[in-house]
């Protein structure tokens, strides 16, 4: 076993390093052999760190993988870790110096930004004449991004993508993320699976009838769902990279943002599978990394019976990894009017004074009279209970969930 005793973010913001299993860094008796711990260190990268246990030969009796290198300790283990805003850290204590590069995450230049351009160049981004809303100019958007992003080159790329998100561009990315078979090979889509989606998209204003709705997906009106599908089989390969590069921007941007605290927002509330019919409760764990079907076959639908899930993913005591950003309010009551059938109440990690790799963007929105957090894709999240209530004569399956924060990637 072993502690993280001392950690240091030099140039950065300490406040955004974090460990994701939902404990503080400092304190907590860590292990045991096998457990892997991961630690987000901002924009700068992550540390990843396995207790490889006891490890013949050594010039200790316990061992630790800090990304790829051993760190020898007998007893209980005590690292002191030291962050660079450069990407760099050192990791010493029980005689051991260790140093190297954090594991990176994504760069917003080159096909990120790339990306982002052509779907403006294209006209699918930002959303075409929403019905809705306070629509924001370039300038009003460069304006933010001086605000929010001083001196960044991609300020304004960074705060198109969080405004685009804010608009129904969100239903796009959210279908381009959740149902990619995230555990075959090239990710390929559940198309069947999103032309239903589309099809029952029944919002005001936002129907797969609507020129402009249609159009985010660089598509024409439909008459019906298989006319969805037939579409879908002719853009999606364009559109599918073009969704996860604008999206790395978006998390780029959420974790360049202040995180909102947890003295303002002790707790977060979420209403999910909403699109008014597109979602139902069927699609929800299929929303997570954890899901079995994501190995495929491609055959089978990216669906699961819900009742079928709370006694598999979704059980009690479990940890979920989303595909898709999800979107949090501080209000219950607006939550349970948005919910489709599930409703979430998240509590922060123990001891922490932020909600981890999320962002207030209620200042960037479309409809900035909405309160709106956003968490980045890929975040995990641990599933502490749930129960079945009734809100409008209907079944509502209540979790409670803690935020371990974002991790990157699945591990």
């Amino acid at each position: 076993m072993w502690y993280v005793t001392q950690c240091n973010f030099t140039d950065g913001d300490l406040l955004k390093v974090y460990c994701c299993d939902g404990q503080p860094i400092l304190g907590p008796r860590r292990g045991p052999d096998g457990s892997h711990y991961r630690i987000m260190v901002g924009t700068s990268g992550y540390l990843d760190i396995v207790d490889t246990g006891h490890q013949s030969g050594g010039p200790h009796r316990w061992s630790l993988s800090i990304n790829g290198q051993t760190y020898w300790y007998d007893g209980d283990g005590s690292v002191e870790l030291n962050f660079q805003a450069a990407g760099t850290f050192t990791a010493t204590g029980d005689g051991n110096f260790l140093n190297g590069n954090l594991s990176p995450i994504p760069q917003i230049a080159g096909a990120n930004t790339d990306g982002l351009q052509k779907m403006i160049e294209m006209g699918i981004v930002p959303y075409l004449n929403p019905p809705s809303g306070q629509p924001k100019t370039n300038a009003q958007l460069q304006a933010l991004a001086d605000q929010y992003f001083p001196g960044d080159p991609y300020g304004f790329d960074k705060s198109m993508a969080v405004y685009d998100w804010t608009s129904s561009s969100f239903i796009r990315q959210d279908l381009f993320h959740q149902l990619q078979y995230t555990g075959a090979a090239g990710n390929p889509l559940d198309l069947p699976t999103m032309a239903r989606v589309i099809w029952n998209c029944d919002y005001p204003g936002y129907t797969a009838k609507d020129a402009n709705f249609m159009n985010q997906f660089a598509m024409k009106p439909a008459t019906s769902e298989d006319d969805v599908y037939t579409q879908l089989l002719g853009v999606y390969q364009t559109i599918h990279p073009l969704a996860i590069a604008e999206m790395n921007v978006q998390i780029l941007a959420l974790l360049g943002l202040p995180q909102p605290t947890t003295a303002q927002y002790p707790q977060l509330y979420r209403g999910a599978m909403p699109m008014s019919g597109g979602y139902n409760t069927s699609d929800f764990s299929p929303s997570f990394y954890e899901f079995p079907g994501n190995i495929g076959p491609t055959s089978t639908p990216l669906i699961q019976d819900l009742t079928d899930a709370l006694g598999g993913i979704l059980s009690e005591g479990n940890i979920i990894t989303t595909k898709g950003p999800w979107s949090f309010s501080n209000d219950l009551d607006g939550a349970k009017v948005w919910q489709n059938g599930i409703l979430i109440t998240c509590n922060p990690p123990v001891g922490s004074t932020v909600w981890p790799g999320c962002a207030d963007i209620t200042n960037f929105s479309l409809n900035p009279d909405t309160f709106e957090i956003n968490v980045a894709p890929v975040t995990r999240y641990r599933i502490d209970s749930y129960e079945w209530i009734t809100i409008n004569d209907k079944p509502v399956c209540s979790f409670t969930m803690t935020m371990l924060g974002y991790c990157y990637a699945p591990f």
